[in-house]
């Protein structure tokens, strides 16, 4: 099985139930073609580069699919006649990162990283010196 990115830009107009709606609608489709959904991620209403059916704005929903070729091409032939879809795009990718995108809301990545911060008072750290101790600080020998 591939691996799939999957972005669809829906009409800006509608509610966030509806774009949940929608979005559900493309998981069951994607399910309903033999695919798997690894990551679903809502990015929200965002400002779009140039106007798409009279639009200036819109909701983006990203997934990441697992599935073949046939699940690909019957989802776009689906997407394409969906009235609250304005634009989608397919494109197949060789891993799967399962990592929240830059993209997805803050609330999604607030996790990430979490562990390689540095408190104060967790100074008991060993930092490598880089250069050794050979290196001299006079400018002078410089020139």
């Amino acid at each position: 099985m591939a691996y799939y990115e999957s972005i669809c830009i829906v009409r800006p107009d509608l509610t966030t139930e509806q774009v949940e709606q929608v979005a559900a609608r493309i998981a069951d489709l994607i399910t309903a073609g033999g695919g798997s959904i690894l990551l679903n991620e809502l990015w929200g209403r965002r400002q779009l580069s140039y106007p798409l059916k009279k639009n200036t704005k819109g909701y983006y929903i990203f997934n990441l699919v697992e599935g073949g070729g046939p699940l690909v091409a019957n989802l776009e032939a689906r997407l394409k006649i969906d009235e609250d879809i304005l634009k989608y795009q397919n494109v197949r990718v060789k891993k799967a990162i399962l990592a929240p995108s830059p993209l997805a809301p803050s609330a999604e990545r607030a996790n990430e990283g979490a562990g390689d911060l540095l408190l104060p008072g967790d100074e008991d750290y060993d930092v490598p010196d880089e250069y050794g101790d050979d290196v001299d600080d006079d400018d002078d020998e410089m020139m």
